[in-house]
């Protein structure tokens, strides 16, 4: 046990930094795009808005009714772009933990001490869950600190609150994509470069599955789909995508702590 929390320490002093550094971009990120609220409503802008094809602007998470109040302005578009780097995040943050020690050579000084892997793996998974949660307090921090700011009468907790905890649960499920297949990879930029490619890929994906009827089933293999930013900004979560995503962080996280079980490092 002690040895377990002594990894546990280890990967919460390692990622640290990073964890203020990304923190301080999506807060930064948050607190611009609240800013820009006031300009977005310009009627110039709704009308320049309704030129474009409607799916391009559903893509893009802009549409005139996404933007129509504070609520679905900051769930819908900024959360989305905030969601795309705190997913980025925990893929990178997932899978590099697990990559560090083959990359650094320190695989025979770690899974040779008096405890055992399943141990490690659980020390990790439980230090990112913690860096998650950090990480979106600091957001919902920024959040609750801008949102007033920008429309002081239409700013309300719920939807908010709502659009954040499903960022969240995006986030594990990234580490959880992470955790299942970092114990494939020897180094750690090989994980963070795996890591942008499936964050960005979903974005992409997902952005893609607006653009045509013939593509809309692509949005299952989407973590946006089933964080459901555009209904957790109306007020009505979608749980069930919720659970998929809780459910894709337990099974990842399992999946990596039996890959690494088993992993020869010879």
């Amino acid at each position: 046990m002690r040895g377990c929390f002594h990894v546990f320490r280890t990967e919460l002093r390692l990622a640290r930094r990073g964890l203020f550094i990304w923190a301080g971009v999506m807060v930064g990120m948050v607190g611009v795009y609240l800013g820009l609220f006031p300009y977005v409503q310009d009627p110039v802008m709704v009308e320049v808005l309704k030129a474009f094809p409607e799916a391009l602007l559903r893509a893009l998470s802009f549409t005139p009714s996404a933007i129509a109040d504070v609520n679905s302005y900051h769930g819908i578009y900024t959360m989305g772009y905030v969601v795309l780097l705190a997913t980025i995040y925990g893929l990178m943050q997932a899978g590099g933990s697990v990559a560090r020690e083959p990359d650094l050579g320190a695989v025979e000084f770690l899974y040779t001490r008096p405890v055992t892997r399943r141990a490690i793996m659980a020390a990790k998974v439980a230090a990112f869950a913690v860096l998650a949660v950090v990480l979106w307090l600091f957001i919902f921090s920024a959040s609750m600190a801008g949102g007033p700011a920008a429309a002081p009468d239409d700013f309300y907790l719920s939807p908010p609150a709502a659009t954040h905890l499903a960022g969240f649960v995006a986030t594990l499920a990234a580490g959880g994509v992470a955790f299942a297949i970092a114990p494939f990879f020897q180094r750690t930029q090989t994980a963070t470069s795996v890591a942008v490619g499936i964050g960005l890929g979903s974005f992409v994906v997902h952005a893609l599955a607006q653009l045509s009827d013939r593509l809309n089933f692509l949005r299952y293999f989407t973590l946006q789909y089933y964080t459901a930013l555009d209904r957790a900004a109306a007020g009505d979560p979608f749980v069930p995508g919720m659970l998929v995503l809780l459910g894709v962080f337990l099974a990842g996280s399992a999946l990596g702590t039996l890959l690494l079980h088993r992993k020869d490092f010879a």
